[in-house]
């Protein structure tokens, strides 16, 4: 069953809301930033989001992962420990091999917004906002965000992490995800794969370009934007770039690289280690 607050949400996505059971929550909501700020500040803070430039943010569902629990909306769906899920299970349904947990979560999630859309006649979300704090696993937010994008009917939904800007309050970074039986290169799509992975404050950067031909590590967020500076004037025309997190890096980390290199390279782009293959 969803919660007030959840149909409220869903209200807001509907080009008039429905003047039935909710309509005293709904004059309350000031809209859906105003209610996503309020949201994220009681569940872990706006200071312990990832710091970032971001777009305004929009409405869709949105995801909380605290160091002890994901939420859906307001509800709480999984229990975690110190921001990592115990039961990684895979979900057979699941092709990143995604937990079952998380899947499940969102699946019925899924499930919910469907018969909410039929009944209040609104659509079915087509957007995922995650706020995860700062020193959330990275791993567990790409967990959640392929979970979210695989378990959607029909097809993915747009993805952002919701960050936090000196110059805007709450801001929605959108990201995409490498398919998860990985990513054939066309031959002659002239693509880079440029791909940064992040391992203990370690930035390795490839690419499957033939002319590309060592790896690079660099130590700090400053010296990688020197080497993607260097990467650009190479590759004038590229924009994205692939990130890959291991095990111990953290979603604030991930974002304290990216956003040294976004103007470089603005389109972000998420692998959890699939391959990328050329013909």
């Amino acid at each position: 069953m969803l919660s007030l607050l959840t149909a409220a949400i869903f209200s807001l996505l509907a080009p008039e809301a429905d003047a039935g059971v909710t309509q005293q929550q709904f004059e309350r909501l000031q809209g859906f930033s105003t209610v996503l700020l309020n949201h994220v500040s009681k569940a872990l803070g706006t200071d312990n989001l990832p710091n970032a430039v971001g777009l305004p943010v929009e409405p869709g569902v949105f995801v909380t992962v605290t160091a002890d629990r994901v939420q859906i909306f307001d509800q709480d769906v999984v229990e975690l420990s110190q921001g990592r899920l115990a039961d990684t299970t895979a979900a057979d349904e699941c092709r990143s091999a995604c937990p079952a947990a998380f899947f499940d979560a969102f699946q019925q999630s899924w499930l919910e917004a469907a018969i909410e859309s039929t009944v209040h006649a609104v659509e079915i979300p087509q957007r995922v906002l995650i706020a995860a704090h700062s020193e959330t696993p990275a791993q567990t937010m790409l967990a959640l965000a392929y979970a979210a994008a695989e378990s959607r009917p029909v097809s993915p939904p747009s993805m952002h992490l919701v960050v936090s800007s000196s110059r805007g309050g709450l801001r929605a970074q959108p990201f995409f995800l490498v398919p998860p039986q990985g990513l054939e290169l066309r031959q002659g799509s002239a693509a880079l794969g440029l791909t940064v992975k992040v391992s203990q404050g370690t930035y390795t950067v490839t690419a499957t370009d033939p002319q590309f031909v060592r790896e690079h590590r660099v130590r700090t967020p400053a010296e990688l934007r020197r080497l993607l500076a260097e990467i650009k004037r190479r590759y004038p025309g590229k924009e994205t770039v692939i990130i890959e997190p291991d095990q111990n890096t953290t979603v604030g980390d991930v974002m304290r690289g990216f956003v040294g290199i976004q103007s470089l390279f603005p389109r972000l782009v998420f692998s959890v280690g699939q391959p990328l293959r050329t013909p």
